[in-house]
């Protein structure tokens, strides 16, 4: 489109401004001062523009020479979409069009439910001319609206409306039979009345589409003609296969009628939809026609014909996604022709043989890249699902698995996918072709059945794994070299795994050793570095994995040997043999493989003494010390190899289960015995570390470590002793102790002393628990052994150094907390003032809390005060209880006030005596909530309004001491609503609510004036919703009443809140009040409007919906002048906005 001129855009700058004043936008004097503007802006512009083309003239002229030497065109900037805006005027139009069409809608809907009723008693004439009078309907409300209102939307709108009825009326004549039964629905003229229906109102539409450019009547159009077309071919006599080649040939027709006809423009209109109607309209066509058919052979034919209108389609619309439709089509079309000819007897090999046609086509259009690279793809699509069906037909519907034609047609999909690999990028294809030699291997043993299947496809799996994996040369055989490998070795393992779990020893036995040959000649032959690397590890694994499966195979030949060797012997003779292995290997200069031998023999004989712990056909005697004491050898040279010093530690262990396993040889049965032998375990292991730190510095750390692992186990299995009849001396416990103690004092590290101190604390606390009841003190309570061993812990808290003080504070506060809860939960404290013990406990821990500074903490010992409570109230009365924890709560109110100054902060800091009593409080609710006295109900308010109050002292911040305050005085008017309810009988039921609900409002005077001064806006709202709620329960409270003094006292106080917001200028009060007032009249005369029928109501709403439509459709043609009643209401909203 040609940019416009000077000229021309003055021109329609003016009509804009004349078309403005004229409809009331601008006045007289605005669009003076417009045209004004517009005359500088031009005079202004033309002197800029002259100064702009004479010094472009000069720079022309001095880059002339340098352009000659070197110019460059400049890069055209990419257009910018923007997004469509509706101007006010467009949108104001469009909310008149929707306000139109609901209100007409609504009234239509109306009419139809009046209608409704009386629909049974009209004629079959009457209904169609009714049907015929909505249609004339909407062309006149199209003609009204686009002649009067000047909506062109809305009348375009109810031109589709009625133009839509008319094929309606001619399936209406049908319906009621008017034109006799041939014309229809049901009769035999039904299709010629479709076509009826169709073709009459086709030029109604066409024209529709020129006069308006409308291109949903070129699809109605479009739409109609395609109906058209099936209808008469419905009137003829033709098969369901002929009617859908007729629909074909249709669909061709289009085609042919687009390319002959897309020059002409004034078809332009309609040619540009043709591309997308005729696709639907084919895709339509197809769905339909793989449904319905009679004749297969026939069917087949029309599928190729559908296949080939759609590759046609490719070409013609430039739509390549139907090129996917023709593959699918062709191979459904293949299928039909195949299952329904004599071609089903080598049904197998053409099904095969289709994924190389599609080769051929992917040659054929090779100069179009997309298409090739679609039947490439397809080629392999259509290949493994021919796989796929003659797998399944042979198995399943001919019953027969071994066939040499199906050989063939998987050796055919094998070379597909060969071909495919070398000529696409894509993985999958170089994984199927070795896929399919699989295939066809297990194909081929079927037919021969020579050996085993699993180890037939192990043979084919290392031949191929061998010439194509690593060795081949072939240029074909390339691309498939990588996959080769892997899906060998993926094979190779799932043959040895089913030979393992068929327990086919000997097979599992050679095939392992196939695998280790298999791994030393990709070591050799392989260029990969990780496979390389898996090679040299698979080599030795694999002969370990061999060794241990001709175990079995051994016991036939042998069956003595599982009599006091057993596995554990023949796996660490296995090791030791690997261990000789990995010299043969590094004397010969295979450094790689002596590498990874060394370290699988050791992980073999790992293996074997683990075995030990299970396997019980060793002789515990004299082999299983020898193998233990063999593995400390072998950990040893692990170390020495390796040179790592963390394998110190299955020295360690070596050395600890061969310590072990000389319970057996030294003949030390009893399990006191045992225990006291195995005391010393943990001393001999430090002792061996103090010793070999000395020789090595990697030794001590290990041995320490592993003593100190044991230890715990030990001191367990000495506890668990005590409960038998006979059992060690709690003194043995001072082994472990003396231990803890000396590791203590050589530590090094923090983390070190702080563990072994804590563990000599935990073991003195054992030897207090059990002491006493081996020295006859059976009646002392177990529980109070916390007690005791804080105490004694505390004495040596005071004689210790500043350093050692923290370090015990650590471990005696939560030492003492648990000590604590055990003895509230357990002791039954039913002796006289055994609980005021529980609460100097209390206290107890409280003073090491305050050491620390561990505000946080404080909590858990008052919390646990609530048990003890709990477990007193069986003793004690209600009264007590309530008096007991009144003067608790005083009392942690009092210690919060002394000993914290701030209620929480700084960071994870709180005041927990102080919201401990908040917890007491509700604790307290709970035995006041249903006594008879209100004075002691109104105990808990009270306290909890103190606690506000003392709590607001202690906030820094003003908004959280407002919060704290306004919480005290809630609490105050809580105590006053409980009050209330408990003298109820002397208040008159009449005012009752009032006397509840409004003291709220002197609550938020006094709340907004003192406190939330400087927060007047959420103070509003707050108080708007106060008045909501208040103003809701009166009127709840009226209606329940229903007496016409509740209606006076309702309309009392709503005129009164009307009056004060308008006095006081406060929006909550006289919106309140004007609310209520309006729905009392409302309520009172419901009488009157509520026995309206309910579609008067849906009548009125579609009436009001139009005159609003057509009011601001009027007031669009008025100026601003002619609007005074709106400025009044501005500016009373201007002045009634101002208000609090």
């Amino acid at each position: 489109m040609a940019a416009l001129s000077k000229e021309e855009k003055q021109r329609v700058f003016r009509e804009q401004l004349n078309h403005l004043k004229e409809n009331g936008y601008i006045t007289d004097q605005e669009y003076k001062k417009l045209l004004q503007a517009q005359g500088a802006y031009l005079a202004d512009y033309e002197s800029i523009d002259r100064k702009q083309s004479f010094i472009k003239q000069e720079d022309q002229l001095d880059s002339a020479p340098a352009q000659k030497k070197k110019s460059k065109p400049a890069p055209k900037p990419k257009p910018v979409k923007k997004k469509k805006e509706r101007s006010p005027e467009q949108i104001r139009e469009r909310n008149i069009t929707w306000t139109l069409i609901l209100g007409v809608s609504i009234l239509l809907i109306t009419g139809l439910i009046v209608a409704t009723s009386q629909w049974d008693q009209l004629g079959a004439a009457t209904k169609v001319v009714s049907i015929s009078c909505v249609s004339l309907f909407f062309f006149a409300l199209s003609y009204g609206t686009g002649r009067f209102l000047k909506i062109k939307q809305t009348a375009f709108a109810f031109l589709t409306l009625g133009s839509l009825l008319i094929p309606i009326v001619i399936v209406a004549i049908g319906y009621f039979e008017l034109f006799g039964t041939y014309l229809s629905l049901n009769g035999e003229g039904r299709y010629l009345l479709g076509l009826m229906g169709t073709a009459i109102p086709l030029p109604l539409y066409v024209r529709h589409a020129f006069v308006h450019r409308s291109r949903l009547y070129v699809w109605i159009s479009l739409l109609f003609l395609s109906l058209s077309v099936g209808f008469m071919l419905g009137t003829l006599p033709l098969s369901l296969d002929a009617f859908y080649l007729g629909l074909m040939l249709y669909n061709a027709g289009l085609l042919v009628v687009y390319i002959q006809l897309k020059s002409r423009s004034y078809l332009q209109l309609f040619l540009k939809e043709v591309p997308f109607f005729a696709q639907l309209n084919l895709v339509i066509s197809t769905s339909l026609m793989l449904f319905f058919y009679e004749n297969e052979v026939f069917y087949s034919f029309n599928l190729l014909l559908t296949a080939s209108v759609y590759m046609a389609m490719v070409f013609v619309y430039k739509t390549k996604e139907y090129q996917f439709v023709f593959s699918v089509m062709l191979v459904y079309a293949v299928y039909q022709l195949v299952e329904n000819t004599p071609l089903y007897a080598i049904n197998s090999l053409v099904y095969a043989v289709v994924g190389l046609l599609y080769l051929g086509f992917a040659y054929a259009f090779r100069h179009h890249t997309f298409i090739e690279k679609v039947f490439r793809l397809t080629s392999g699509i259509v290949s493994f699902l021919a796989f796929i069906y003659i797998t399944y037909e042979s198995i399943l519907i001919k019953e027969q698995t071994s066939s040499w034609l199906l050989l063939l047609a998987y050796i055919v999909i094998m070379i597909n996918y060969l071909v495919l690999s070398n000529v696409t990028n894509h993985v999958i294809f170089t994984y199927l072709a070795p896929v399919f030699f699989f295939v066809s291997a297990a194909q081929l043993w079927d037919l021969s059945q020579t050996g085993p299947l699993f180890f037939f496809l192990f043979t084919a799996a290392s031949l191929l794994f061998l010439y194509v994996g690593i060795w081949t040369k072939i240029k074909w055989l390339h691309a498939v070299k990588d996959s080769s490998f892997y899906t060998s070795l993926f094979v190779l393992t799932g043959c040895l795994y089913f030979a393992l779990y068929d327990l086919q020893y000997g097979y599992s036995a050679v095939m392992l050793l196939i695998f280790s040959l298999l791994a030393y000649f990709v070591k050799k032959s392989s260029p990969h570095a990780d496979m390389t690397r898996t090679a040299v590890w698979v080599h030795p694994s694999g002969l370990v994995a061999a060794s241990v499966i001709f175990y079995q195979k051994l016991l036939e030949w042998v069956p003595a040997y599982s009599e006091g060797y057993s596995i554990s012997f023949h796996i660490a003779l296995t090791g030791i043999l690997l261990l000789g292995l990995h010299y043969v290997w590094k004397k010969i200069g295979e450094n790689d493989f002596a590498w990874s031998t060394f370290y699988i023999a050791e992980g073999t004989y790992v293996a074997a003494m683990l075995l030990l712990l299970t396997d019980d056909g060793v002789d515990p005697n004299l082999v299983r010390p020898l193998l233990l004491l063999g593995g400390i050898g072998m950990m040893y040279l692990l170390v020495h190899y390796s040179k790592k010093t963390y394998y110190w530690s299955l020295v360690s262990v070596a050395s600890l289960a061969f310590y072990t396993s000389l319970i057996a040889p030294l003949r030390i049965d009893s399990f006191s015995s045992v225990l006291l032998f195995m005391v010393f375990a943990p001393v001999i292991l430090i002792a061996v570390g103090e010793w070999g730190g000395q020789i090595s510095k990697g030794m001590r750390p290990h041995f320490y470590l592993l003593g100190h692992i044991v230890q715990p186990f030990i001191i367990l299995l000495i506890l668990l002793d005590q409960l038998g009849p006979e059992h060690v001396h709690p003194v043995l416990l001072m082994i472990p102790l003396a231990v803890y103690v000396f590791s203590a004092l050589k530590a090094g590290r923090e983390s070190g002393i702080k563990t072994m101190l804590y563990a000599a604390l935990t073991t003195g606390y054992f030897l207090v628990v059990t002491l006493p009841i081996e020295l006859g003190w059976n009646e002392m309570p177990y529980e109070y052994a916390f007690l005791a061993s804080s105490v004694l812990f505390a004495i040596l808290w005071f004689f210790v150094s500043p350093e050692w003080k923290k370090r015990i504070e650590w471990y005696i506060i939560p030492f003492s907390i648990l000590g604590l809860f055990v003895v509230i939960s357990n002791v039954s404290l039913v002796a006289e003032g055994e609980w005021l013990m529980v609460i100097g406990y209390t206290v107890f821990t409280l003073f090491f809390l305050h050491q620390r500074s561990w505000p946080i903490v404080r909590f858990v010992p008052l919390l646990l005060t609530f048990g003890l409570w709990e477990k007193l109230r069986v003793f004690w009365t209600d009264m007590d209880v309530i008096l007991v924890l009144a003067l608790g709560t005083l009392v942690l109110l009092a210690a919060g006030m002394l000993l914290q100054k701030r209620l929480f902060g700084p960071a994870l800091r709180a005041d927990a005596y102080t919201w401990t009593a908040l917890l007491y409080i509700g604790y307290l609710n709970l035995y006041t909530l249903w006594d008879e006295s209100v004075w002691i109900r109104i105990l808990p308010v009270g306290l909890l309004s103190l606690w506000f109050y003392l709590g607001g002292k202690k906030c820094s911040e003003k908004f959280l001491q407002n919060v704290f305050y306004t919480g005290t005085i809630v609490s105050i008017y809580g105590g006053y609503l409980m009050i209330i309810a408990a003298y109820n009988e002397f208040i008159p039921d009449l005012i009752m609510a009032e006397v509840q609900t409004l003291p709220v409002l002197m609550v938020l005077v006094f709340v907004r004036k003192k406190l939330w001064s400087a927060s007047r806006e959420v103070m509003s709202y707050v108080q708007l919703a106060a008045l909501l709620l208040i103003a809701g329960y009166l009127v709840l409270d009226a209606i329940q009443s229903h007496t016409i003094w509740d209606a006076w006292i309702i309309g009392g106080l709503s005129l009164v809140s009307m009056i004060t917001g308008m006095q006081l200028r406060i929006k909550s009060y006289f919106l309140v009040g004007m609310g209520v007032l309006i729905f009392n009249i409302i309520y009172q005369t419901r009488p009157y409007w509520g026995n309206l029928p309910w579609w008067v109501y849906l009548l009125i709403a579609g009436l009001v919906l139009i005159g609003i439509a057509s009011y601001n459709e009027w007031q669009k043609q008025r100026s601003e002048s002619e609007k005074p009643m709106e400025q009044k209401w501005k500016k009373l909203w201007k002045a009634f906005k101002k208000w609090q």
